[in-house]
């Protein structure tokens, strides 16, 4: 009798270890970051998925800004629309949208090129990326905007020939307010700072 009592009871604290393991888990997986945050390292919840949701932000990021470059240096034919469109998508990648790939703590992973201090240093960088938002949101709302009867007045960029084949910015749409400019230099500053504290070399990978 002693031993069939015995062996009930360690069945019931296996089983209520079980439970218990099992409700962490889900409590885990169900937090505010459970998306990423699952029990799988390499699964599709895991900090690889996270990895690869981050890059694939910043390529999307990068993409947008060489095309602004090219359409303000003269290199590619202004069109307000799609200009204005692009950095609507800066826009919509930064700030929350940007940050919450990086944390809580990350682990790190394979092929990934964020720096060790980002996490000491997490109020810098989601300040960062809010104002990477906010900037972008600026840009976007001077680019859609067409420069009135005063800007002219006051000067209106239209970049130079940049090369013989180039086309000379303002074919379509008109020209940018110097507002525009600022804007935009301002969201490439706010991006190389980012990179210089928070992003490690290609040969620096961890």
């Amino acid at each position: 009798m002693k031993l069939h009592k015995s062996k009930l009871i360690a069945a019931l604290v296996g089983a209520g270890m079980c439970i218990a393991a099992t409700g962490a888990a889900q409590a885990w997986y169900d937090g505010p970051h459970g998306r990423y945050y699952g029990p799988s390292y390499y699964g599709e919840h895991g900090p690889q998925a996270m990895k690869r949701d981050r890059q694939k932000l910043m390529r999307n990021h990068g993409h947008a800004m060489d095309e602004l470059e090219s359409v303000i240096e003269g290199r590619k034919r202004f069109d307000r629309l799609e200009a204005t469109k692009l950095a609507r998508e800066i826009e919509a990648g930064a700030g929350e949208n940007m940050w919450r790939l990086y944390e809580p703590a990350s682990v790190a992973t394979t092929g990934s090129r964020t720096a060790a201090p980002i996490w000491g240093n997490f109020d810098t960088f989601k300040a960062n990326a809010n104002a990477l938002k906010q900037t972008a949101g600026s840009l976007a709302d001077e680019l859609e905007k067409r420069p009135t009867a005063t800007d002219y007045q006051e000067g209106v960029w239209v970049p130079p020939r940049s090369s013989g084949w180039g086309n000379l910015w303002g074919q379509r749409d008109g020209d940018m307010t110097h507002e525009a400019i600022a804007e935009y230099i301002r969201l490439g500053r706010i991006c190389t700072v980012c990179h210089l504290n928070f992003r490690t070399s290609r040969y620096g990978r961890w």
